[in-house]
């Protein structure tokens, strides 16, 4: 109950530096909402439903064994949905639960698997904030190579230590084993680390970089949809969304991802999602009303989107099989 009432305030502290820090009003926020251009919602949700095969390709990959990618795909959708409602990361634990619940994988297993997601995750955050950069996002004539050489610099850092996972899994695994659970638990999950081959790891870090591109292409999709729809109502926020190219979503969405790769969302994303979007597309050099109102536009959007996608991952999930009648027995 704690941990409830400390997000929930976080959320309310973090709504309001939004709103006060970015002059941001109601009408800003239905102006951006009210008339989209569907065209380009279609295409997002389409978009964004393809990146969930995306994960679920890397999840089979990084499994031991394979499974329907159909039900991978079911599960990544419930998790991600899991995540976005459940504060402080806590969404996080229904992957390996689900893993082990619908397709028998140890939690252990699961857990590897998770982790390894996040390091790559991260990695391609990190990746493609330093290529909106470089594709020429004006965060200022100095500021702008003081950011490639910090990105460039984490992204190395993740890329070496991404290198070092399997040995060093390998090495440590068995030092961790001992009395209790905890310790157990971190042995028998290092051992699946250890376990992922080479070309497996390669494999799993390569559909991460076109999974996170779906991810990127979607965001800015609603951007357009927003922008474009905010100019035919004539709203002045309008034509800043609308000219918002790709390099410039890459780095203003950044904010949002590692703002969702950190343990600091809240309830529903709520304030953390404007927060991260905002301050991304600020350090842009979108202008902070129309960064913040397309903040609020793209969360009700793609929140829209988890539910959808959750939906139908809880009807597409295979229906668990009854155990026969036993031997001997009248049917």
């Amino acid at each position: 109950m704690k941990r409830l009432v400390l997000a929930l305030l976080l959320a309310a502290l973090l709504a309001a530096l939004v709103v006060t820090a970015t002059d941001l009003r109601a009408a800003d926020v239905a102006a951006v909402l009210s008339d989209l251009s569907w065209g380009h919602v279609a295409g997002a949700l389409g978009v964004y439903a393809v990146s969930y095969f995306g994960r679920a390709l890397r999840l089979s990959t990084l499994m031991q064994r394979p499974a329907p990618l159909l039900h991978l795909a079911s599960i990544s959708a419930r998790h991600t949905f899991l995540n976005m409602v459940l504060p402080f990361r806590s969404g996080e634990a229904s992957l390996p639960l689900l893993l082990k619940g619908e397709t028998g994988r140890s939690l252990a297993e699961g857990a590897a698997a998770l982790f390894v997601c996040r390091v790559l995750d991260l990695a391609w955050v990190c990746a493609f904030l330093l290529l909106g950069v470089a594709l020429g996002v004006e965060a200022g004539d100095a500021g702008a190579p003081a950011i490639v050489g910090r990105v460039a610099l984490v992204l190395a850092a993740l890329a070496l230590g991404l290198a070092a996972l399997r040995p060093a899994a390998r090495r440590w695994g068995p030092r961790l084993a001992g009395p209790g659970r905890v310790r157990d638990f971190l042995s028998r999950s290092a051992a699946h680390m250890g376990a992922v081959s080479s070309p497996r790891l390669a494999s799993a870090a390569a559909v991460s970089g076109v999974t996170w591109l779906l991810t990127y292409v979607a965001c800015w999709l609603l951007v357009l949809a927003m922008g474009r729809g905010a100019t035919a109502r004539g709203a002045a926020i309008g034509p800043t969304l609308d000219a918002i190219d790709f390099p410039t979503s890459l780095v203003g969405t950044t904010g949002l991802h590692l703002t969702g790769i950190l343990p600091i969302n809240t309830p529903g994303s709520v304030g953390a999602w404007e927060a991260g979007w905002t301050a991304g597309y600020v350090l842009a050099g979108v202008e902070k009303t129309a960064a913040a109102a397309s903040a609020v536009g793209a969360h009700v959007l793609i929140f829209g989107f988890a539910i959808v996608l959750a939906g139908l991952g809880q009807l597409l999930r295979p229906t668990p099989m009854r155990p026969g009648p036993r031997a001997g027995t009248l049917m």
